[in-house]
């Protein structure tokens, strides 16, 4: 037989399940996906050190990690030089301190007639000694300080001078190694597709091959889940100038593939379009064929077209069991049965009196 039979829909709480297990299918499809794309993007590429390595003057190199350390030993001794000077700074307050309490008591001594004991006299001499060389380090240290920075002034010229030379270089590396790491992520990108344009294909030809299977959601989920990765790994390795060709010339082929489906569906249709196109066209008194209103029995002086066919209120009398054919484009709607001998509609497969089926031709 040539007739599709009518699969029964089942509980709805089946058809939400299958519908939210489609789609969880589809989303661990994408992760499992997503790993093995993400394992192949982890293949080790060009490294910057490396490319620098071929470019810059080894000798300058070291040069300028001579300098550094130079710069890094006088900053040392500088501030060595500031945390003693800081010392000799309090000592010296210190010392001066003593020394002026001294010449205070020594005032009043002299003031009261009162000769100063040689003990105090030795404290005053060791305290302005002490001031003296504290005054002679504080100055020395001063003036290492200055040399030592005027030492590191010039070797921060050099270091100057050095490093302009090595930023020549460092650009050219650096132009080297972004070739190097785009020629890496085309690579990859290619090895990602190279594993999930094949699935893809895959995909599709199951999808194409076993659409009305029972299984087609799952295959479906699993073609849908391939689909978005193969536009994401575009998306992210490509340019957007390249990307933009490929994404709109694939969705050329793909409109393109879906009007020739939609144009071979209107031109020669399936058995099962077919007849839902029928029993559509039957249920709203009209012509499958041409859509002419079907005016016969009680429907015969009435007007009505696809939209307004539920507000018309049939004539009242006997519905017609005659055979009845277009008047528009002739096309048989009605016929006797050829086993009860009632009418029944022609372009149906079942007789509504007796049930009987009868061999619907395929579409041209």
């Amino acid at each position: 037989m040539n007739t599709v039979p009518i699969q029964p829909k089942g509980p709805w709480t089946h058809r939400f399940g299958v519908m939210l297990f489609t789609a969880l299918a589809g989303i661990l499809a994408f992760w499992l996906l997503g790993f093995v794309v993400d394992d192949i993007g982890e293949l080790k590429g060009p490294q910057l050190v490396d490319v620098e390595k071929r470019h810059l003057d080894p000798g300058l190199v070291a040069q300028s990690k001579a300098i550094d350390a130079q710069i890094a030993a006088i900053d040392t001794q500088v501030q060595n030089q500031k945390a003693r000077q800081a010392l000799l700074r309090d000592s010296t307050t210190s010392s001066q301190q003593t020394m002026n309490q001294l010449l205070d008591m020594q005032k009043q001594n002299i003031q009261n007639q009162v000769k100063p004991s040689i003990s105090e006299q030795n404290t005053l001499a060791q305290s302005e000694s002490q001031f003296i060389a504290n005054q002679a380090q504080y100055q020395a240290l001063n003036q290492a300080i200055v040399e030592h920075t005027e030492e590191e002034r010039s070797l921060q010229e050099r270091r100057s001078n050095i490093e302009l030379r090595l930023a020549v270089q460092r650009e050219a590396a650096k132009t080297e190694f972004e070739a190097l790491d785009r020629r890496h992520h085309l690579r990859i990108a290619a090895l990602q597709l190279l594993f999930l344009i094949p699935l893809l294909l895959v995909a599709v030809y199951v999808s194409l091959k076993w659409r009305a299977s029972m299984y087609a959601p799952l295959i479906y989920a699993f073609g849908i889940a391939t689909l978005f990765k193969v536009v994401l790994v575009i998306h992210e390795n490509f340019p957007t100038r390249y990307f933009k060709y490929i994404l709109l010339l694939a969705l050329l082929g793909v409109v393109t593939r879906v009007l020739i489906y939609l144009i071979r569906a209107v031109r020669f249709p399936r058995m099962a379009s077919l007849l839902k196109q029928y029993r559509e066209a039957y249920e709203r008194f009209l012509c499958p064929v041409c859509e002419y209103p079907i005016r016969r029995g009680p429907m015969k002086y009435s007007f009505w077209d696809r939209r307004s066919i539920r507000k018309v209120q049939p004539s009242p009398g006997v519905a017609s069991d005659d055979v009845y054919a277009c008047p528009s484009c002739g096309s048989a709607l009605f016929e006797v049965c050829a086993l009860c001998r009632n009418t029944r509609p022609s372009l149906l497969p079942f007789c509504d009196k007796c049930g009987s089926e009868k061999l619907m031709a395929s579409p041209a």
